[in-house]
């Protein structure tokens, strides 16, 4: 029997089928979508960082929504349904219904309770959260709401595994909350899925070579970054944390005494990596500055191919203890040169005021210019390697002529026995010889493998600072790119509101660095469609 009202919208609809099995898509239309839960960074725990994000032609079936982050959660779903669902639901307005505006537009809704309708969200369309690290600005509404609305499959809390550690170790230890984890005879409301940095290369093909499948339609990709370091100073007290390759989750370790976690009580877990810094008079003792692990998550559309960027807390890499974020701008220059990348999101938490002893492992303006320009050179190199790869039409039309000749010359010399293959040719020496010029200059056999099947990362792997001209700075280098803000500590006081100065001194920084990208400075209960 058919229901009154809107029709249901959880099924797939039949353009996303379609564009699914052919891979096409359409540039113009939105692939993502990103609603912001939480954009601040404090003091007021109401508005701390959480963002879900869901591929738009996935609709709003069960699971289809990611977590990155949940610092608010539950509560900031309801206040925006509250503000967003039309009165008189199940009055004048027959119940189930559509809603028609709003981050959540086109949710069924089936009841005229904001806080119904949010826990239905919570409980059935979000099963994944993607956790940049475990502080409490990050994590709080995760594990409160938990354990108030248990469902019927443990919720996937997914991170590098130094992430995972702290959350068993310092969270889920039934002295700070109750273990509602799986593991450690837990009561299973949460499974942990470790993360591989830089991600697996057993999973995904082609792009998507490295991704790991979150829901139905999105993969993502997890790098670690520095968010400054450990205030005591300290011979190192937990494991060598993070790396390129992946890092330890320590909990899973067998302690002296048989314990998991028992490292807990003797100093850092294994979210802090070292770094040696220091040398004492001839001989050299290497004091450990322990330096905290987050993260950098590239999050893929599967359907089309587009992603967003999306850090938790992050430092600059000039003045960090251990510099990675060039790391990820290498990773995302070839999808910006691409056109793949369409936005990051990366805190700023204060303004340009804030001094660097004080900055506590975080951004301002002036250092997200400087990461940007970092970023630029990336996105230069990498346009420039695809530039090379991209086959010359004019060039391949004037070998085809000089091999076509070459097979002439040769047929009627009677050199040979039958039609020659320009793939065949072998340069030949004294007069009379036929060599087909390559495209490096020199006579060489023409090779048949077009340019554009060779693979990218491949040939960008191979490439050398010889191999190609040192790029000229390019005007706008990162036009089209939205840059959000997210992570804003407000200063709560008669001046002006901290994200109207942060934005301010970044178009300032922006008028001198001619980078291109689109600034926009986040702010709770945005949708933002890439």
């Amino acid at each position: 029997m058919r229901r009154k009202g809107n029709c249901r919208t959880h099924h797939q609809p039949r353009s996303r089928i379609m564009a699914k099995q052919d891979g096409t898509r359409n540039a113009s239309q939105p692939a993502l979508q990103v609603i912001v839960l939480g954009s601040g960074g404090g003091p007021q725990e109401h508005n701390v960082t959480a963002l879900l994000v869901r591929s738009i032609r996935s609709g709003w079936g069960r699971g289809s929504i990611v977590a990155l982050d949940a610092g608010v959660h539950l509560s900031a779903i309801t206040r925006i349904l509250e503000e967003t669902q039309p009165s008189g639901l199940g009055a004048e307005i027959a119940l189930p219904h559509v809603l028609e505006s709003g981050p959540f537009k086109g949710m069924e809704i089936h009841s005229p309770s904001a806080s119904t309708n949010a826990a239905h969200v919570t409980k059935h369309l979000i099963d994944a959260y993607l956790i940049t690290h475990p502080h409490l600005d990050h994590i709080s509404g995760f594990v409160i709401n938990t354990a108030g609305l248990p469902g019927t499959r443990p919720k996937r809390l997914a991170g590098l595994p130094s992430t995972i550690s702290a959350f068993k170790t310092h969270i889920f230890n039934n002295v700070i909350w109750p273990n509602l984890s799986d593991e450690n005879n837990g009561a299973g409301l949460v499974t942990y899925t470790r993360l591989v940095e830089g991600g697996s290369p057993a999973l995904g093909e082609g792009a998507g070579k490295g991704y790991l499948e979150v829901s139905d339609d999105l993969t993502v990709k997890v790098f670690s970054v520095s968010h400054g370091h450990c205030m005591e100073r300290h011979t190192h007290r937990g494991s060598t944390s993070s790396s390129r390759f992946g890092s330890m989750d320590i909990s899973a370790m067998p302690s002296p005494r048989g314990v998991q976690g028992s490292n807990a009580a003797s100093g850092p877990s294994s979210i802090f990596r070292p770094s040696s810094v220091g040398h004492t008079s001839g001989v050299q003792e290497r004091e450990s500055i322990c330096v905290y692990d987050s993260s950098a998550y590239f999050i893929r559309d599967s359907i089309s191919g587009r992603e967003v960027l999306m850090f938790g807390d992050v430092e600059p890499d000039s003045i960090s203890l251990s510099p990675r974020n060039i790391g990820v701008w290498q990773e995302a220059a070839p999808r910006i040169a691409k056109g793949n990348l369409a936005a990051i999101f990366i805190e700023c938490s204060y303004d340009d005021s804030q001094t660097d002893d004080r900055l506590f492992g975080h951004l301002t303006p002036r250092y997200i210019i400087q990461e940007l320009k970092a970023l630029a050179e990336e996105v230069e190199t990498a346009r420039q390697i695809l530039v090379k790869l991209k086959p010359n039409k004019k060039r391949k039309r004037e070998l085809e002529e000089a091999n076509r000749r070459t097979n002439r010359a040769t047929a009627r010399a009677g050199g040979d026995d039958g039609p020659v293959s320009p793939k065949s040719i072998r340069p030949r020496g004294g007069s009379g010889s036929a060599s087909v010029p390559s495209e490096n200059g020199f006579d060489s056999p023409h090779t048949g493998t077009p340019a554009t099947e060779i693979d990218f990362k491949e040939y960008e792997s191979n490439m050398t600072p010889a191999s190609f001209t040192s790029p000229q700075k390019a005007t706008h280098p990162l036009r089209g790119l939205k840059v959000v803000i997210i992570h804003v500590k407000e200063k709560l006081n008669d001046d002006e509101p901290a994200r109207d100065t942060i934005l301010n001194e970044l178009l300032a920084h922006e008028r001198d660095a001619e980078l291109g990208c689109d600034f926009i400075v986040s702010k709770m209960g945005q949708s933002l469609m890439f």
